[in-house]
């Protein structure tokens, strides 16, 4: 079996899955950085794969770190498969010192970032075509790495077996769902607003410290707030709700809503994670929440035609069980891990 060595920034409990799905393929070491440290929850029990934590880093913004050479030595893997992040330079440095690892060096990740101009994606790109390969999150962004050697692994953190098809019952108020953690990028304000004017819908937020966040707010009776919540608690809050709602910048709830057959609706001005190339994908909602005429007719269009909520939902949960499961993203990476070794063999 091929050895594997994964240098991810963290390896939370959301990457577990994926991370066993893919020692399923090879002899996979993990090296990451402490998940509290950026507020991320760890998994309960890791996987039969070898972990290192990188406990011994210096700096905020940017971030120094001298473990991985020794842990390269140490493991000797055929594959070195890296997170593409200026954050953490000795990644870069550790590359370049080393030619002999290019042949089986893999970068990985996200690649573009919201604030990158035309410098940084062009050393971006110089990096990856002096590797052997990058793997990227989504179709989107592997387009525009075209000529370069990439492969997109539709970035999941659900298996199969974790999808239901939930039932879709609309009742005389609309059900509205948010989940994650509350920050200023999620404008769930703009929520707190809309719930006020319309006692026709009704809201949860669920998240971790989502009580601690709003403990200065008024908010009206029609939304509650819940701590976070996951497997059976979490899918007793998808059962209730009608549909997924995010104002500001969405990621993973993408996801999170395709795998429990709801429709998502997103802010269309907002720029968001590769994520939202899924919602893309299966056509879901996307208006300007900053549009108050454009909410309230949208809800409107939805008590109208409430068949539209069923057929958003299953266009979202069809999409995403074809082409976004951890099972597909482990195959994605094995099919260019195994490119670079026979090359390289």
């Amino acid at each position: 079996m091929f050895k594997v060595l994964f240098l991810i920034d963290h390896a939370p409990n959301y990457r577990e899955s994926f991370l066993v799905e893919l020692s399923k393929y090879f002899d996979l070491a993990v090296v990451a950085h402490p998940c509290e440290k950026d507020k991320l929850v760890p998994p309960r029990v890791r996987g039969h794969y070898r972990y290192y934590e990188l406990r011994k880093t210096r700096g905020s913004k940017l971030r120094l770190n001298f473990e991985l050479q020794g842990i390269i030595r140490k493991e000797n893997p055929d594959i070195i498969n890296v997170a593409l992040n200026f954050r953490y330079p000795l990644r870069f440095l550790t590359f370049l010192l080393n030619p002999g690892l290019q042949t089986k060096w893999v970068w990985w990740g996200q690649i573009f970032g919201r604030n990158d101009n035309m410098l940084l994606i062009n050393l971006k790109k110089w990096f990856i075509k002096k590797s052997s390969g990058v793997l990227v999150y989504s179709d989107e962004i592997a387009d525009r790495l075209q000529g370069l050697n990439v492969i997109s692994f539709n970035n999941s953190q659900y298996s199969e077996k974790e999808f239901v098809a939930l039932d879709n019952r609309k009742g005389e108020k609309l059900n509205c769902l948010f989940v994650g953690r509350p920050q200023k990028r999620k404008r769930l304000e703009i929520l707190c607003e809309l719930a006020k004017s319309r006692e026709d819908l009704s809201f949860r937020f669920v998240g971790p410290g989502m009580e601690e966040y709003f403990r200065n707010e008024d908010l009206s009776q029609n939304i509650q707030l819940f701590s976070a919540a996951s497997g059976e608690e979490l899918r007793a809050h998808f059962q209730w709700s009608n549909l997924v709602v995010n104002p500001g910048h969405v990621g993973l709830l993408v996801m999170n809503a395709a795998c429990h057959n709801r429709p998502i609706v997103i802010d269309s001005e907002v720029r968001h994670a590769p994520e939202v190339i899924l919602a893309k994908e299966s056509n879901q909602f996307f208006i300007d929440f900053t549009d108050p005429n454009q909410v309230n007719d949208f809800f409107d269009d939805l008590f109208a035609n409430g068949d539209i909520l069923v057929e958003k939902g299953q266009q979202l949960f069809g999409t995403a069980i074809s082409k976004y499961t951890v099972e597909r993203m482990a195959l994605n990476h094995k099919l260019m891990f195994d490119q670079v070794i026979s090359k390289s063999g």
